[in-house]
This record gives structure tokens, sequence and C-alpha cells, in this order.
């Protein structure tokens, strides 16, 4: 290109341009803004509905979570002798009509009608307490059981068979008795602290193991145990032997049949 013609060209640039008129930098930079506004407000707007979702889903699990950890629950027994284990591991074995409510996921307390055995799961930050009516029965981890409604008289009864509990009458809240291995205590309506009374035998509790336990036992005592749990009259040729031994609550013949055999006697029984 001639110098004449670079001349021109430029004269020509100069003569025609107008500030503002074209700038291409800033045009290219409005088309590329332009261009990404959509996809970025199509992210913003997936964000927004990921973060939505995941509120949605946090909600909607807590609140399962909340409902499950708050749920009410009740248990019964109806024709016969029932075990159940709660949530804490403890497990409650409920006699026949017997019901037992509790909330899951809240205090270990429990509100009883009627009679259970507990093997309560051992926790030192929290206590295992049971209620009825009349009686509170406070706990860390022990064996022990609880007989409500007795009569003729209205009474709650508590026998320990393992650990330590502390026995009450609910308006007076921790002013009981302190039942240790092998106590029995009572507490009548209308009194305001229960009463130490005989203990009686372990096999009290048999229903509730499914096992009878003797050690060195008068076999007098053992025709005694038997007889109450099956509801019979059992009477024996010689009454001066003594039995030891566990044995399943399973049959009674089978255990007679291990008596004579054992302690060389003929038990004899008749039907209440």
């Amino acid at each position: 290109m001639t110098k004449n013609l670079k001349d021109k060209s430029l004269d020509f640039v100069v003569k025609y341009y107008k500030e503002g008129r074209l700038d291409t930098r800033s045009a290219l930079k409005n088309v590329r803004r332009r261009a990404q506004l959509p996809s970025a407000r199509m992210i913003t707007m997936r964000q927004w509905i990921a973060i939505a979702a995941s509120l949605l889903l946090l909600l909607c699990g807590g609140a399962y979570l909340y409902k499950r950890s708050h749920q009410r629950i009740l248990l019964v027994a109806n024709e016969k002798a029932q075990l159940f284990v709660l949530s804490d591991s403890t497990h409650v074995t409920l006699s026949a009509h017997s019901t037992l409510f509790y909330y899951r996921g809240k205090d270990r307390m429990v509100t009883l009608n009627g009679s259970a055995y507990f093997e309560v799961h051992h926790d030192d930050q929290h206590p295992f307490t049971i209620s009825n009516d009349m009686a509170q029965i406070r706990v860390l981890g022990t064996k022990f059981q609880v007989t409500g409604s007795i009569v003729p008289e209205k009474a709650t009864e508590v026998f320990v068979t393992e650990g330590k509990v502390a026995f009450s009458a609910i308006e007076t809240g921790q002013q009981g008795l302190i039942l240790t291995r092998g106590t029995k205590a009572r507490l009548r309506q209308g009194e305001e602290r229960p009463q130490l009374i005989t203990a009686g035998s372990i096999n009290q509790v048999a229903w509730a193991t499914g096992l009878f336990h003797f050690n060195n036992t008068p076999l007098t005592e053992v025709l005694a145990d038997l007889a109450q749990f099956y509801h019979v009259k059992l009477r024996a040729s010689d009454t001066h032997k003594r039995l030891s031994g566990d044995f399943e609550t399973d049959s009674l013949e089978e255990i007679l049949a291990l008596i004579e055999q054992v302690l060389e006697v003929k038990v004899m029984r008749d039907e209440r």
C-alpha cells in the first residue's frame, strides 16, 4: 500500500468514526454476559432446588425421628405371660392381663398396670423408674418382681432377686425403702411408706423366669412351690429329704419323676 493510500484510509477512519459508536470490546463483553446469564440463572435455580430438597429431607427425617423417639408404646399380655424387650434392652415379662406403657426414647420411665418381672439394663446416668397408681420403684440395674392390685386389699408388692431398688409411695417420692436381694415389701393403699414382709420362696418368680431353683431345700417346701405354681395338691411318702437343682417349668410330670428318682420317694398329687 502506498503512503498516499494509507493516509487516505486514516483520514477516512478519523472522519467517520464517532466515539462510542462501536466499542467491540464492550460489545463482546455484553454478548458474553448475556449468553452466560441464562446458564447462571439455571445453576442458581438448581442450587436452590437442591438446597430446598435437602432441607425437606432433613425436616422430614427429623420429624420422623422425633415422632419415633417420642412414640407412645403400649405393651399388653393377654391370656398368658409374655416377654418384651424395651428399646434400652431392659427385659420385661408381663403376667397375664397386665399392661406396660412408656414413651420410646425418653427417660426410662414406665407405667405398669398389673404385675411384671423386670431385668433392667444397667445405666448409671439414666435410672429406670416404674410406677402405678400408688407406688414408684427406682432402679439402676437389677432383677425384681412388681405385683400390683393385690386383693382383697389393694396393694403393691416388690420382691428383689438381684441388685437394689428404691420402693416408695408415689406421693412421697424418694421417702421409701431400699430393698436388696431376697427382700420383699408391700405398700397398701393409703400408706405413706411400704413395709417389709416375709420374702417367701425365690420360686415366686418362676412364672417369669421359667425355672425353679432349689438349694438344699426341704422337700415340703419344694412340693409347696410346685403345688402353688401348677395348682395341684402334692404329698410325698417321705418329707424329710432335701433337694438341690434347677428345673424348667415346662412339665410337672418330669419334675416329679426326677424327684422320685433322685430322692427315692413317692410323690402323689391331687388336682385342686
